[in-house]
């Protein structure tokens, strides 16, 4: 293998599936390369939502004391491990630094804009693949188990209504109306009508499924060993199948673009926030809208005939192992809100590293330092949701357009 692309797409997640597909489209040269098989790494086993009511940073006010409770608790929906790391030590520092309310909600208005472009883009692929991508608009309903967990339901409500997200709020009786499937004990929620839901291994395949009819070229179980680079720019890639000399290189490789870049002296801020998720063969409810328990912060989705239970975060830097404590936290909550019997039988138990990033935005735009190195990682949680925006906004760079959005708010500069 030795090609001479316009552009290396380096990641075959649904962040790199929808670069090539964007840039395919935009009539770019492109050729994607993926350590594996493309769709299997972090965007596998995400709960599938595209959900703009839950567009926000993962720095958020009132979190730090939150965690606090959390740290004795095994099972907590957040853990940050304390260790003497001064990389972890910064990201921290930035992180509690970014948990003030204007950052979150500047933040916020940030993603909202990404995410509602993703959403109809998404229903605009769903539609060239009927039943393809199991795309569903249900809405989503965000559940408060306690009369704290409402409250925060309704604070939540008031912030996305400032960026045209609706919802309606909801009690306990019409809760349970909206979804009979419920039978454990609720407060009341807010039902957000306009969001959607799919399943994201469909979904990468589908970018690049369009994005090859496009032009593309997307090479499978090909690892990137090395970037050289020469003055201010990557003049050579090294992988596991071959030399490549792309024009230009876009790193979509979730946590691992953190060690790529620094081979270019590039430093990438991003930790790995661990998540797991649990599915369900054959559902054993009759569940038909996506839930977030936020006391839990656990996300419950249908999805056809399965249904999975996605949730914690745990910061790291690359450890993959499988906390069973965590994973029964989860299942808790479905036996508990659903009934889902503690015999049933699961399909799947999957744990995937969200890569974030010290004020929970993404890193999308060139490098200053390397200027023909551009960075499209660090989405947290959001990588499905905000994955087609991201892919226009760096085919604008690359095709040097006028960008389709505000690209100062996730500008790699503001961490250099």
């Amino acid at each position: 293998m030795n090609f001479r692309p316009e552009v290396l797409v380096i990641g075959g997640g649904v962040i790199g599936a929808a670069v090539a597909d964007a840039l395919a489209r935009a009539g770019t040269e492109v050729v994607l390369i993926d350590k594996g098989r493309p769709g299997y790494g972090c965007s596998y086993g995400n709960a599938g939502w595209v959900a703009p009511c839950f567009a926000t940073p993962l720095p958020r006010p009132g979190l730090l004391l939150k965690a606090a409770r959390w740290m004795t608790d095994p099972t907590s929906p957040l853990r940050i491990p304390f260790r003497a790391d001064p990389a972890l030590l910064s990201w921290l520092v930035r992180f509690l630094w970014n948990a003030r309310q204007t950052r979150f909600v500047s933040g916020t208005r940030a993603l909202v804009e990404l995410s509602e472009y993703s959403l109809e883009a998404f229903r605009e692929l769903a539609r060239e693949h009927p039943g393809g991508l199991d795309m569903k608009d249900q809405g989503l309903l965000q559940l408060g188990l306690t009369s704290k967990g409402v409250e925060q339901t309704a604070t939540d409500l008031r912030l996305m209504e400032d960026f045209g997200v609706q919802g309606t709020v909801l009690d306990e009786q019409a809760v349970r109306e909206l979804e009979p499937a419920i039978t454990g004990r609720v407060h009341g929620g807010v039902h957000f009508v306009d969001e959607g839901h799919l399943e994201p291994l469909e979904a990468v395949r589908a970018l690049l499924a369009r994005a090859e009819r496009a032009g593309a070229r997307v090479i499978p179980d090909t690892e990137a060993i090395r970037l050289r680079y020469r003055g201010t720019k990557v003049c050579g890639v090294e992988t596991t199948r071959g030399w490549l000399e792309p024009d230009e290189v876009v790193l979509a490789a979730g946590t691992w673009s953190r060690e790529l870049a620094r081979q270019v002296g590039v430093g990438v801020p991003v930790f790995g926030g661990k998540g797991y998720s649990m599915t369900l063969e054959r559902s054993a409810s009759e569940l038909n809208t996506p839930i977030m328990v936020v006391e839990r912060k656990v996300a419950i989705t249908p999805h056809g005939s399965r249904i999975r239970f996605a949730g914690t975060l745990e910061l790291v830097r690359d450890d993959r192992s499988i906390s069973l404590r965590r994973v029964a936290a989860i299942r808790r909550t479905g036996t508990e809100l659903l009934g889902v019997p503690d015999s049933y039988e699961v399909g799947e138990i999957w744990r995937g590293l969200r890569p974030c990033t010290p004020d929970g935005l993404p890193l999308i735009g060139r490098s200053s330092e390397v200027k023909n190195l551009i960075l499209a990682t660090g989405h947290q949680m959001l990588g499905l949701q905000t994955a087609p925006a991201t892919g226009r906004l760096v085919a604008d760079l690359v095709q040097d357009r006028s960008p389709t959005f505000n690209p100062a708010p996730f500008s790699p500069a503001r961490f250099e």
